[in-house]
C-alpha cells in the first residue's frame, strides 16, 4: 500500500508541483504577475457553466488519448502515434457521413438511434485500432521500434487525409473547404445542454459519459481479466511472460489495437458530438498531450480522468485568457509535467529499490542473530 501511494499519488504530486514552479519561474522572468495569472486561468475555466462545459469537452477527448497511451504503456509500448490514429478514426466517420448523404431520411430513421451510434462508434474504433495494429505487427515480428514507426505513421495518416480532402478526384470534402459533409442531426450525440440548460452554448456532449465508461472498463480489464494480466505481465517482463506461456507477440498486437481503438473515440466526440463532420487539423495535438495525461496519472485508467480534467483546465484557460497571458507559458508547464513525471518516477523507483534492499538486509541480520 505504501509503495502504491508513493508511485500513484506522491510521485505525480511532486511532478505537478515542480511543473507549477517552472511555470511560475517563467512568468516571473518574463514580467507577468504570477498569482494573478494562475487566478485568471482558474477564473476563466470556472467562472460560469459555459467555461466548465468547455473544460469537460477538452477533458473528454484527453481522457481517450490518455487511455490510449496508458494501455500501450502497460504493455511496455510507447505509442506516440495516437495523433495519427485519432485522425484515421475521425476520417473514417467523415467518409461514412459522406456516403450517408445519399440515404433518404426515412431510411436513416428506420434504424434506431442507439444502433446507429453503436455502429458509428465501432467504425471509428476499428479504423483507428487497425491503423495502430500496423506498428504492433512490425514490433512483434520484426522488432521495429514502435516509437519510430508510430511517429512516421502520424505523417502518413495526415498526408493521406490531406489527399482525400484536397486532391482525390472523388474528394470527400465539401467544395472549397477542408471538411466532410455534416451528419444528419438525428445521428449526432446530444449535447449536455439538451438535458441541463446551464451548459447552453457549450459543446460538451454525451461522449463525456463514454469517457467515464471507458476509464472504468479499462481499469477493470487491466485489473480483473486474463487479457489485462497478460498485458501487465508482458509490460513488466516479456521474457518471464513468455516462460509463463504468454505470447508477447500476440499481446503487443492486441495492446496496440486496443490503444488505437481508444484513440478513435476522439472522433466520436468531435465528429458526432461537437462539429457533426470531420475537419482537417481539428485535434490541436491532443494525441501528443495524451502522453502527459497518461504519465501524470502513472498509467492508471481512473487517474487519467483526473489528469485529463487538469489538462482540460490548462488548455481552455490558455485560450480563454489569451489576451492576458501568453499561451506559451501553459505549454511550457505541460512540457515540464512530462519531464518532471519521468524524473520523479525514476527517483522514487530508485528510492523504493534502495529501501527494499535495506529492509531485506535488516531481516537477514535479525535472522542470523
Amino acid at each position: 500500500m505504501k509503495q502504491w501511494l508513493i508511485r500513484n499519488v506522491l510521485a505525480p504530486a511532486v511532478a505537478l508541483a515542480f511543473s507549477i514552479i517552472v511555470g511560475m519561474a517563467f512568468l516571473a522572468v518574463t514580467g507577468y504577475p504570477v498569482l494573478s495569472t494562475f487566478r485568471s486561468i482558474v477564473q476563466q475555466s470556472f467562472q460560469d457553466w459555459y467555461g466548465v462545459g468547455q473544460v469537460l469537452h477538452t477533458a473528454t477527448m484527453l481522457t481517450f488519448t490518455g487511455l490510449a497511451v496508458a494501455v500501450a504503456f502497460r504493455a511496455g509500448l510507447f505509442n506516440i502515434g495516437v495523433e495519427g490514429q485519432l485522425y484515421v478514426g475521425s476520417m473514417a466517420l467523415g467518409i461514412v457521413g459522406y456516403y450517408l448523404r445519399a440515404l433518404p431520411k426515412e431510411t436513416i430513421q428506420w434504424v434506431p438511434w442507439v444502433l446507429w451510434i453503436m455502429a458509428l462508434t465501432a467504425i471509428a474504433m476499428v479504423a483507428a485500432g487497425l491503423y495502430a495494429t500496423i506498428p504492433g505487427i512490425l514490433k512483434a515480428f520484426t522488432g521495429a521500434h514502435e516509437v519510430i514507426t508510430t511517429i512516421m505513421l502520424n505523417f502518413v495518416a495526415l498526408a493521406w487525409i490531406n489527399y482525400l480532402l484536397r486532391y482525390d478526384p472523388q474528394s470527400f470534402a465539401v467544395p472549397a473547404t477542408v471538411r466532410t459533409p455534416a451528419f444528419p442531426e438525428s445521428l449526432r450525440l446530444p449535447r449536455l445542454s439538451h438535458w441541463l440548460p446551464i451548459f447552453q452554448g457549450s459543446v460538451v456532449n454525451a461522449s463525456l459519459f463514454f469517457a467515464v465508461v471507458a476509464s472504468v472498463a479499462i481499469w477493470w480489464l487491466l485489473r480483473s481479466t486474463k487479457l489485462g494480466y497478460e498485458i501487465r505481465a508482458v509490460g513488466k517482463n516479456p521474457v518471464a511472460a513468455c516462460l509463463a506461456g504468454i505470447s508477447p507477440r500476440r499481446i503487443t498486437i492486441l495492446a496496440m489495437f486496443l490503444s488505437g481503438a481508444l484513440a478513435g473515440l476522439v472522433g466520436v466526440s468531435f465528429v458526432l458530438g461537437h462539429k457533426g463532420y470531420f475537419e482537417e487539423n481539428f485535434s490541436g495535438g491532443l494525441g501528443f498531450l495524451g502522453i502527459a495525461v497518461a504519465l501524470l496519472a502513472n498509467n492508471h485508467p481512473l487517474g487519467v480522468l483526473l489528469t485529463a480534467l487538469l489538462f482540460g483546465v490548462l488548455n481552455y484557460g490558455k485560450v480563454a485568457a489569451a489576451g492576458e497571458i501568453p499561451k506559451d507559458i501553459i505549454e511550457i508547464m505541460e512540457a515540464a509535467i512530462i519531464f518532471s513525471v519521468v524524473i520523479a518516477n525514476s527517483l522514487f523507483t530508485r528510492w523504493l529499490v534502495a529501501a527494499t534492499k535495506r529492509q531485506l538486509k535488516r531481516r537477514e541480520h535479525s535472522a542470523d542473530t
